[in-house]
């Protein structure tokens, strides 16, 4: 029973990485669909990818908007008995905003978006997880039933969770090669978790099947505000761009607000005299492990520190070419578990990502580009839960920009994200996991 509750605080991590380390979104913007490498961008999403490299835009403003919508396939199959668990996350809205004002060689920037979660994870099915550990604790309470039955589990579950961030700096040109940024990105963190985790029983001495024995409701929220420095440079000399931008750990702390936290028999065993029997039990077995869950507790949550090294190289007018390295420092990040202890602490090493992309003019209106990223995640047995589980992906990305005018560009763009298949020896689970994503944008400059 310990290990329900215990996974249930990383159903946030489920939520996380659609692009990114563990615990980050880097999807910040249309382009990054069409081609996920940008961390050397000179347009208008370098706010956000290599805010170092706004020191070279043009003076005046530089806005974009980007809309993104994402569908995530989780499963979970159950290797002893073949039983398929099905998690669905869908985002219908991820919106992003960019804006930039440069004025001589000073230019100043924000960036609002979702860098963490960003929807709902639901499983209706339930986990193999719970329903293995219910149906260990609904032995117990079978025993005491005045006629037998065989209890098994039944679940409910999903997850939300938000980290809405609003990004403010300045970068200043050094030279006609060089340009340099400081800023600082606040993060707030809105979590929730709700569902119901069931024991049910056939009793075939009286006909009735999928009784409810018993039930762990919960509805719980959690939220807090966090600060992240971050730092960049960028260097331009003739075709070639490069960038480097190191984003600082924020220690994040979030804070519970508890609406629902109880052990309840169901209405059957209530009527047979069982009900309060069922729910003392229930109680005592799981007692010490509730306490995670109280109104006001505290626990850290942190976003990890992230080092970017990238480049581009415009070999021809028409043709752009990029590549780029990410490390996540995720072993140095705190994060809590409801049940205590840092589940950061089990990870293997850091997530580390490498990434390519090329662009290509067609016309002088329309561009095309495609990219990869393949991510590689130091997850081992011991990290990877029913709920928390990223395996090492492949990510593709393809679109276009279509230039409107000389002032404004329409990106647009799609990828894919396929996960490697991880058979977990400990909880004898192979967890299976695909992202879609598709996305539109448009870049103003005045």
């Amino acid at each position: 029973m310990k290990r329900i509750f215990s996974t249930i605080v990383f159903a946030s991590l489920a939520l996380s990485s659609f692009a990114g380390g563990l615990l980050t979104n880097t999807n910040q913007s249309a382009s990054f669909v069409r081609n996920p490498m940008r961390f050397a961008s000179l347009e208008t999403d370098a706010i956000y990818f290599n805010p170092a490299g706004t020191g070279f835009f043009n003076d005046g403003w530089s806005l974009s908007a980007n809309w993104q919508m994402i569908w995530q396939q989780r499963d979970a199959i159950n290797l002893t008995n073949n039983k398929k668990y099905e998690g669905k996350v869908y985002v219908p809205c991820m919106p992003t905003i960019m804006a930039a004002y440069k004025t001589g060689d000073w230019t100043f920037s924000g960036f609002f978006g979702m860098p963490g979660g960003g929807g709902k994870a639901e499983f209706n099915n339930g986990l193999p997880l719970f329903d293995n550990l219910i149906g260990g604790l609904g032995s117990s309470l079978g025993a005491m039933s005045p006629v037998p039955m065989t209890v098994a589990g039944a679940s409910q579950f999903e997850s939300t969770q938000y980290i809405f961030a609003l990004q403010l700096g300045a970068a200043y040109k050094i030279s006609d090669n060089w340009s340099v940024y400081a800023g600082v990105r606040g993060n707030y963190s809105s979590n929730n978790y709700l569902g119901t985790i069931k024991a049910v029983a056939d009793i075939p001495a009286v006909g009735m099947n999928g009784v409810d024995v018993m039930a762990v409701n919960l509805d719980m929220d959690q939220s807090g505000i966090a600060f992240t420095p971050i730092i960049g440079v960028d260097y331009k000399v003739g075709n070639f761009n490069f960038a480097a931008k190191y984003e600082f750990r924020a220690a994040t702390t979030l804070e519970n607000d508890t609406k629902k936290m109880e052990v309840k028999a169901g209405d059957a065993m209530n009527q047979i005299g069982m009900g309060q029997k069922i729910e003392n039990a229930a109680g005592a077995a799981l007692g010490n492990y509730l306490g995670g869950f109280a109104d006001g507790k505290k626990l850290r949550n942190d976003a990890p520190a992230m080092l970017s090294l990238a480049g581009s190289w415009q070999i021809i007018p028409r043709l752009q070419i990029m590549a780029g390295w990410n490390y996540y420092f995720e072993k140095d990040a705190k994060v809590e578990s409801l049940m205590g202890g840092d589940n950061m602490r089990k990870l293997s090493r850091n997530t580390i990502e490498y990434l390519f992309g090329a662009e290509f003019k067609i016309t002088d209106k329309f561009l095309v580009s495609a990219g990869i990223q393949y991510s590689n995640y130091g997850i081992n047995d011991k990290y990877t839960s029913d709920l928390a589980f990223t395996n090492d992906s492949f990510m593709t990305g393809v679109g276009g920009k279509y230039s409107v005018t000389d002032k404004v560009d329409i990106n647009f763009g799609y990828c894919y994200a396929n996960y490697a298949p991880d058979n977990n020896a400990l909880t004898q689970t192979r967890y299976e996991r695909k992202t879609h994503n598709a996305t539109i944008g448009v870049d103003f400059r005045f």
